[in-house]
């Protein structure tokens, strides 16, 4: 009886759909991902191959990222009608192609062209991988799961892309991108074609609630300044890194141990899962992730204040993005706003390098950075107030 008690203990904190876990986690991230993954990489890598600046070289990821945020967007809206899985092989054709022809390539002009096309395919499965969340019994937990998984690829990409990088630049980086998302395809067979939905939805509000609603366009926002806030720091890691004396292997080796360190985060948030609802690990997770971030951008004259921080990125960001998913799904069973949250990300991905980029060349420093962090932390708590309120009076406080 005890081993039956133990048992029952232990399948509570696993995936109640291997399946339906691994194809998520490969769309949403192993694809949806991985240019932001391999990001403070492919801006040395694209500097240094073609003999580019570093706002032309941020422009490349900015171009990629515009892409993936307009195609999840446009599909976001109809992704109940549409054969995901059609859809995201079709998308993940189109990224292997670019990023193939990309290793060829020695040309920014041409590069500029292709990134924005990967960036289409992406954000076509990006948005199916976000979907099937919805399809999951319990979103708090699933979202953790993928988390999990996602903190462990950044491991492999911190480590393989800072000696790509090294070996043979832009072209080496890009050619393992590629089969990384050859590898993510393969997970894609257990994808559901379209929603499955647990309960009855015809006399559901959340099933008709959509992307243009209040609760719908704050969610979104708050994804958006969420993503902000990070990568105006995460792009310039390396440089960082290097202003407190690291190399660009010892910024992977630093990056590679951030992501053993950071698991802990998305482990916590699949053993808490919906215990306490969402409300109070989503508020703990913005404000511990938005600090951990501040002091990042403030590191830059101190090698352990770098080194201690970046250790705490992964596990608290991806902490929070859990719950900020797993809300999303609450509020539309049919997994068009989480689909559409792929898109928010990604428009906060697209524009933070540059802003990142803007704030330091007019401090001469990461002072105006830290400014702008504490205020998108001010913001995302303000945009999910109204989502977590309607969240909680349409799904009370379980126990997991």
């Amino acid at each position: 009886m005890s081993q039956d008690n133990n048992r029952k203990k232990i399948s509570q904190f696993l995936p109640d759909d291997w399946g339906l876990l691994l194809s998520a986690f490969g769309a949403a991230y192993g694809v949806g991902f991985l240019t932001l993954f391999a990001l403070p990489f492919l801006i040395g890598a694209a500097m240094s191959s073609l003999s580019i600046s570093a706002v032309q070289a941020a422009f490349l990821g900015t171009g990629e990222f515009v892409g993936v945020m307009i195609s999840s967007m446009v599909l976001a809206p109809f992704i109940a009608k549409f054969d995901r899985r059609r859809v995201v092989y079709f998308g993940v054709v189109i990224v292997f192609t670019v990023n193939v022809a990309c290793i060829f390539i020695n040309s920014y002009e041409l590069m500029a062209l292709l990134r924005p096309i990967a960036g289409i395919g992406t954000g076509l499965v990006m948005a199916c991988g976000n979907a099937t969340v919805a399809n999951s019994k319990n979103p708090e937990r699933f979202a953790a799961h993928m988390t999990v998984l996602t903190v462990a690829l950044i491991f492999v990409v911190a480590l393989i892309f800072s000696r790509l990088s090294e070996l043979w630049g832009l072209a080496g980086i890009y050619a393992a991108m590629a089969v990384i998302v050859a590898l993510m395809s393969l997970l894609f067979a257990k994808m559901p074609s379209h929603a499955i939905s647990w309960e009855s939805t015809s006399d559901s509000q959340n099933s008709t609630r959509g992307i243009i609603s209040t609760v719908g366009l704050l969610t979104l926002a708050a994804f958006f300044v969420f993503s902000l806030r990070d990568t105006m720091v995460w792009g310039f890691l390396e440089q960082i890194g290097s202003e407190v004396g690291y190399s660009v292997a010892e910024v992977g080796n630093v990056l590679s141990a951030q992501a053993v360190v950071g698991i802990f985060g998305p482990i916590a948030a699949s053993i808490i899962g919906s215990r306490f609802g969402l409300k109070l690990p989503l508020a703990v997770g913005i404000f511990v992730s938005g600090l951990v971030t501040y002091v990042v951008s403030q590191s830059s004259e101190s090698q352990l204040m770098y080194t201690a921080a970046v250790m705490f990125m992964p596990g608290s960001y991806f902490f929070t993005l859990s719950y900020l998913t797993a809300l999303a799904a609450e509020l539309d069973d049919k997994g068009r706003i989480v689909a559409a949250s792929g898109s928010a990300l990604m428009a906060g991905i697209a524009i933070g390098p540059v802003v990142g980029g803007q704030l330091v060349d007019l401090s001469g420093g990461y002072k105006l950075v830290g400014w702008a962090i504490m205020l998108c932390l001010v913001f995302t708590f303000l945009f999910v107030l109204r989502p977590l309120s309607v969240a909680n009076k349409e799904k009370p406080l379980q126990y997991a």
